[in-house]
């Protein structure tokens, strides 16, 4: 063979391994493309494992926790709507002031004007020639050392009169900033009732999922559990009233307001006279012998003294969570009496059994 026909067959030996790689690689992409259609295609379509049901028991902790947090952001509701109650006296007394100075303001100008107005009238006479003209020289000469005077402090007056409109622009300022800012408090109200909504929306799906034994069974449970927390609590409430009660009595007085309100319902924002929250239940405790506190857990903690936990007495307001967003009436031997979250009512119930944070005694 010679060279030129050596070299067509050794191109065309080439062309055909080319070509047979190729299909190699085009059957293997295929390979690939139906093991990732397998992997990446075929697990999609199956369908989505289901949750596993939730015994009683499991789902009366669910909607505990669910409504526990409604209740936590009833008292962020409550404290805002204090803010906001304590915002609008503020901005009563500011818009009080800023018409105060506005008066003022008026009343410089005014001042101010007449004396301009003097100046302007009398300018091209000195005071020998105003004498000489001036048909009243008596009364001219006993006021010529006044309109001197006025003379010599214009300038004091003038900086008076600017200084009184710059107190002025400030408060106007300071009442606007204020108006803005519980403009944003009402919004803060409209979020935080959504996000109570939510969890008590959450808690009712739950309970959806159960059957009719199943809910049932969780009626029954929270019935026996109010009913041992009540019984516990009357007993320890007896048993400290025994004893002798230290100070005024009026912790002792409060706490009997709240024993009357026994078995009420809770209410969102709720302050009597037949639903109640934590701190609405307190707030109207205390206010019953003459203490005022505010409508929110967080902001009772700041009033009174502090308590230890050791030397608590009746009446004594106790403090949960951190941050603070719970109270109850201390009612002896570790139990409170409190207004406990949606669905429940008020009742007694152990101190253990949520995370303390602290007492303070009013008044």
């Amino acid at each position: 063979m010679n060279f030129a026909a050596r070299v067509t067959s050794r191109a065309s030996e080439t062309s055909r391994a080319t070509s047979i790689l190729r299909s190699v690689r085009i059957a293997a992409l295929g390979l690939t493309s139906v093991a990732l259609t397998v992997l990446f295609v075929f697990p999609a379509s199956l369908p989505a494992a289901a949750d596993p049901p939730l015994t009683a028991a499991q789902a009366r902790e669910e909607i505990k926790r669910l409504q526990t947090d409604a209740a936590a952001i009833d008292q962020q509701y409550a404290g805002v709507k204090e803010q906001i109650k304590q915002g609008r006296a503020q901005l009563k007394l500011k818009q009080a002031d800023v018409q105060a100075q506005t008066d003022k303001v008026a009343r410089m100008k005014l001042q101010v004007g007449q004396v301009a107005l003097a100046q302007f009238q009398n300018r091209s006479l000195d005071t020998a020639a105003q004498l000489f003209v001036t048909p009243d020289t008596e009364q001219f000469l006993s006021q010529i050392s006044t309109v001197q005077k006025v003379t010599e402090n214009q300038n004091s007056a003038l900086q008076d009169y600017q200084q009184a409109q710059a107190n002025l622009a400030a408060l106007e300022q300071a009442a606007e900033t204020d108006l803005a800012a519980l403009a944003e408090k009402e919004k803060q109200l409209k979020s935080l009732t959504d996000a109570a909504d939510k969890k008590l929306t959450q808690a009712k799906r739950v309970l959806a999922k159960l059957t009719a034994a199943q809910r049932q069974q969780i009626a029954d449970a929270e019935k026996r559990a109010t009913a041992r927390a009540n019984a516990a609590g009357s007993a320890a409430s007896r048993e400290a009233s025994r004893g002798p009660v230290t100070g005024s009595g009026r912790g002792a007085n409060a706490l009997a307001y709240a024993k009357a309100q026994l078995g009420e319902p809770y209410g969102t924002n709720g302050a009597g006279p037949s639903s109640w929250d934590c701190s609405g239940l307190t707030m109207r405790a205390w206010g019953s012998v003459g203490v005022s506190l505010p409508h929110s857990a967080g902001q009772q903690y700041s009033y009174g003294r502090s308590v230890a936990k050791s030397d608590l007495q009746l009446g004594d307001l106790v403090f949960f969570y951190s941050p603070i967003s719970h109270v109850g009436l201390y009612a002896g031997s570790g139990q409170i009496i409190h207004a406990p979250r949606p669905g429940k009512s008020v009742e007694y119930i152990k101190m253990s059994y949520m995370p303390y944070a602290g007492a303070r005694r009013p008044g």
